[in-house]
């Protein structure tokens, strides 16, 4: 076999390191062979804008296969996130399914921190228990992410988090100021570090949050070498695995799925063979080529994004049960009171007598867990005779009106599906997302931003900034920011 497959081999069909080379080939000097392969992957390195401790730059291989990869786990997550959409969130299938893979989330944390994390405990945290104190702190660091992703990833951004994991809202420390003696934090062997010295992780931050705020690339890519980046550096102390997955998790969701990706459980990684891990970062550290441990962590993801799938369309055919919303057996037989209405009796006519106000009577409804009792309505006639007979007493805070004096405009479906209809003939360059989400949303004076473009037309958050940026560019909107947010305003347009 020629020099040239063997590059391609070693390459496409895994990406090898050098000494996995030497082993498949039984040769011990392989200087010319490597020579090859480096040389095939030279023609797909992508040097990125973050550097490793040696000052490197450090770079991907986007060769073909590693490519693929990435378009197929990405495609696989936003077909979950369309499926997850059409839940229906009015009957609870849609929080059912939130809650079931938060419980995989907290489970995966409770699993590497040796906590108890059974799914009953895991149940009660979501629900407002704080038994464990780290899953509960941890859970409020996911709905931190839920609620902030959109803002610029910065040390402000790294505090709020790091200071709902902790559970400290007022921190008294950040990053770490010292090296760990533990050989598995900071020790050097055959010059590889396994942390950042304290004295630059400040400056390998700040190299991170510039690489995912500005550097072009691949959402997913860009997020799991931000896990990795956190992982190596090491910037604080304790909660390291945490923060490291919340930084991915912020990318996904600002770069590709929006808030979806707290629901989608990342955490797994930290869970990963931690010898085939360590080894990884190793090579990365001695090469400053990232696709090792990148293809490491691809097909990762691409596991656990199967299992989503896999768990959605299990419960989309209800094969999956959940005591989430199962009725309890002994409620669930109980039979529905009916309510028998008796023939009078024949009478003879007797003076009239007032007869008491009729009681409603009660029947119980079950809806999935919750029993309720509603009253069964008074007939209408009697009803009647009794608004005539009793007069209500006058509220004392009765509503008197609107806090504010108008009512703000609103254009009705029909006008906006005309307006939607024209601006297609009218203006060439624009979508139909783009027709239909500005038909409905070009009241002067309001503020849009891309989440809300996002639910309007169910698509994946990039899809939505490039169309509202599109649309600002076309002169429908006009762009802002707002502190770190940036928001759009409809233009006044003849």
């Amino acid at each position: 076999m020629g020099n040239n497959d063997l590059a391609k081999r070693f390459t496409e069909n895994y990406y090898a390191t050098k000494n996995e080379v030497s082993k498949e080939l039984k040769i011990s000097v392989i200087d010319g062979v490597w020579d090859k392969i480096l040389s095939y992957r030279s023609l797909f390195y992508q040097y990125l804008n973050i550097k490793g401790i040696d000052k490197n730059q450090l770079r991907i291989c986007l060769c073909p296969t590693v490519s693929s990869k990435g378009v197929n786990i990405e495609s696989k997550m936003n077909r979950l996130l369309n499926e997850y959409l059409k839940l229906d969130r009015i009957n609870g299938d849609q929080k059912y399914y939130e809650q079931s893979n938060l419980i995989k989330c907290l489970q995966n944390i409770g699993a590497k921190k040796n906590l108890v994390s059974d799914e009953e405990t895991v149940k009660g945290i979501i629900h407002g228990s704080r038994s464990v104190s780290e899953l509960a702190n941890y859970l409020d660091a996911l709905l931190l992410v839920k609620k902030n992703y959109e803002n610029e990833i910065d040390i402000d951004y790294l505090a709020d988090l790091f200071s709902a994991v902790t559970g400290n809202p007022e921190l008294t420390y950040f990053y770490r100021d010292s090296d760990n003696e533990d050989i598995n934090s900071s020790a050097v062997i055959s010059r590889r570090y396994n942390s950042a010295p304290h004295q630059i992780i400040e400056q390998m931050m700040e190299g991170l949050f510039n690489f995912i705020n500005r550097f072009k690339l691949n959402g997913l890519y860009k997020a799991l070498i931000t896990y990795y980046y956190v992982e190596f550096v090491k910037p604080f102390k304790n909660y390291n695995d945490e923060i490291a997955v919340l930084l991915a998790k912020t990318v996904i969701a600002k770069e590709t799925v929006g808030e979806f990706a707290i629901y989608m459980p990342f955490e797994s990684l930290i869970n990963e063979n931690s010898n085939e891990v360590n080894k990884l970062f190793n090579e990365v550290q001695a090469t400053s080529d990232l696709t090792y441990f990148l293809s490491f962590a691809l097909d990762s993801t691409d596991r656990m994004v199967e299992r989503m799938l896999d768990s959605l369309a299990e419960y989309n055919t209800q094969i999956i049960k959940n005591d989430f919303y199962q009725l309890d057996e002994e409620k669930a037989e109980e039979p529905v009171e009916e309510i028998v209405k008796e023939e009078a009796p024949v009478i003879q006519e007797q003076p009239q007598v007032k007869q008491p106000e009729p009681q409603p009577q009660i029947v119980k409804e079950v809806i999935r867990e919750i029993i309720r009792e509603v009253p069964v309505p008074t007939p209408a006639k009697e009803v009647e005779e009794k608004k005539e007979a009793v007069k209500p007493e006058p509220i004392k805070d009765e509503p008197r009106g609107l806090a504010v004096s108008y009512i703000p405009p609103e254009i009705d479906e029909k006008t906006a599906l005309r307006l939607e209809r024209h601006l297609l003939e009218l203006d060439v360059r624009l979508k139909k997302g783009q027709a239909y989400f500005y038909a409905r949303h070009c009241t002067l004076g309001m503020y849009y931003t891309i989440e809300q473009y996002r639910r309007a037309v169910k698509c994946v958050y990039e899809t939505a900034r490039t169309s509202m940026d599109k649309l600002a560019e076309f002169g429908y909107y006009e762009k802002k920011q707002i502190g770190k947010k940036f928001v759009y305003t409809p233009v006044e347009r003849k």
